[in-house]
């Protein structure tokens, strides 16, 4: 999902005028209070498939942070070989047209194989989507020996929270749900994060303001929110004033006591210590390559882009096909100490 879909909740408005102070109301609202999106049918087989059986393997958490106040709901899936798989690929309609498309099956023939050194990634989604949508990630992990943990962000899915700060206040509640983790001996001593779109940018955040946090990977990270705001404007065509929406965009700042500047992806960058997999679509309109580049620039020594041409920022993060094998590999490097070097392979 688009990093700042926030924009598309402005298409909920009633016909008419969109204000700035209307526009600006929206951007901060939690998206659960606005919007309830349907879960996608694979993904919520996926899900079925464990959660109503005697023998899940979820672990469901809740997790009280702030403030403002806020409940953050969380699976945890622990790593083992649950035999399902999801396929991912891009097929071309009689009309030239690409899209994504996802299977889901069982898998019998599983190689699971326990890391020496237990690890755990949290992955988290894209704005107005929820931990479900993830599922896909999740699997593959859990299955690549990783415990996994999914949460909703404030204001999304089935956490609470009346609103969103893009990074402000969810930085924070990363961290205390952490110490939860931590307390709770739900965590491994090894932590990695998985994020999409507004999830890979809060990603960013998180790493570069809480240490514990040693491995990266950013899928489709937007660098400066009002710039990603402006062209996902555009490419759904909202019809919302560049004028209007940049007014909007700097009440909603004020109201929420921040600089946007100090959010974007770059101004995370500055603060990390450790390097981070961006991965990044040639066709992505939201968040441009000359972000990745930007993003690039300002990242530690180390770190690695992937680059996948005439992919659109709304299929690329579940190109597993295509990215399982190198995401696996970059936190395989970064987690386990002394694993075989393996390149993670960089398209152009």
């Amino acid at each position: 999902m688009a990093p700042l879909a926030l924009v598309t909740l402005l298409a909920l408005l009633a016909p008419g005028c969109v204000t700035k102070e209307m526009a600006a109301r929206r951007i901060v609202k939690a998206p659960n209070q606005q919007y309830t999106p349907d879960q996608p049918e694979k993904l919520t087989e996926f899900w079925n498939y464990f959660k109503d059986g005697k023998n899940s393997p979820f672990v469901y958490l809740k997790v009280e942070v702030g403030p403002p106040k806020a409940t953050l709901a969380m699976v945890e899936l622990p790593p083992a070989d649950y035999h399902v798989k999801f396929i991912s690929g891009i097929r071309t309609n009689w009309e030239g047209k690409k899209f994504l498309t996802m299977k889901y099956r069982p898998e019998t023939n599983g190689n699971f194989k326990p890391l020496k050194e237990p690890a755990t990634i949290v992955i988290l989604h894209g704005y107005m989507m929820f931990k479900e949508t993830m599922a896909p990630w999740a699997s593959e992990l859990a299955q690549a020996g990783y415990r996994v943990v999914l949460v909703d962000l404030r204001g999304h899915g089935q956490s609470t929270g009346d609103t969103v700060s893009y990074g402000k206040y969810e930085t924070k509640d990363l961290m205390r749900m952490l110490d939860y983790l931590k307390a709770m001996k739900l965590c491994d001593e090894k932590v990695g994060v998985l994020g999409l779109s507004y999830g890979a940018t809060v990603a960013l955040h998180w790493a570069a303001a809480d240490p514990r946090v040693q491995a990266v990977v950013a899928i489709a990270p937007y660098n400066n929110p009002e710039d990603a705001a402006q062209r996902l404007a555009k490419e759904v065509k909202i019809p919302i004033s560049t004028n209007a929406l940049r007014g909007a965009m700097a009440i909603a700042g004020q109201r929420l006591g921040l600089k946007w500047s100090n959010w974007s992806g770059v101004a995370a960058m500055r603060k990390l210590k450790e390097p981070v997999l961006l991965i990044g679509g040639g066709h992505d309109r939201i968040c441009l390559p000359a972000d990745i580049e930007a993003l690039k620039k300002a990242a530690p020594a180390g770190t690695k882009v992937i680059m996948i041409p005439d992919v659109n920022h709304f299929v690329l993060g579940f190109l597993l096909h295509l990215l399982a094998d190198p995401v696996k590999d970059w936190f395989h490097q970064q987690l386990e100490p002394g694993a075989d070097a393996q390149a993670v392979v960089t398209h152009s």
